[in-house]
């Protein structure tokens, strides 16, 4: 089994910065969960415009949550196996201190990154 080429101090760092963000993505998304509520007809009469920004707005906090929900899980992968935090889910090499300072969920490495985007 490989290793990431990182010091128990910048695994403890960064997995401590984890849990701090663990943290924050649930706190937020309380808070998008509680703005992606379905819009209700108001007994006013609601302007076309205002319904459709309100289901615009909705939709928008829809996409937050399931992008805070990948975050989430993703963190809590990382604790499940933090043998294999800091190792590239491609090719099995090192990530790199840098990138994981940067994006502490990244899954690839950087030539891998590249490569899933180019393709």
């Amino acid at each position: 089994m490989k290793q990431a080429n990182l010091t128990s101090a910048q695994k403890h760092t960064l997995l401590t910065k984890l849990k701090t963000e663990l943290t924050e993505f649930e706190q937020q998304l309380t808070r998008i969960h509680e703005c992606s509520a379905p819009v209700k007809l108001d007994q006013q009469a609601v302007g076309r415009v205002s319904r459709i920004d309100a289901i615009q707005q909705q939709e928008m906090a829809h996409a937050s949550e399931v992008q805070m929900q990948r975050h989430i899980l993703r963190i809590k992968q990382i604790f499940l196996d933090t043998d294999e935090y800091g190792l590239c889910l491609e090719c099995g090499e090192s990530i790199g201190i840098g990138r994981l300072t940067i994006h502490p969920i990244a899954e690839l490495c950087i030539c891998c990154q590249s490569e899933a985007e180019n393709s």
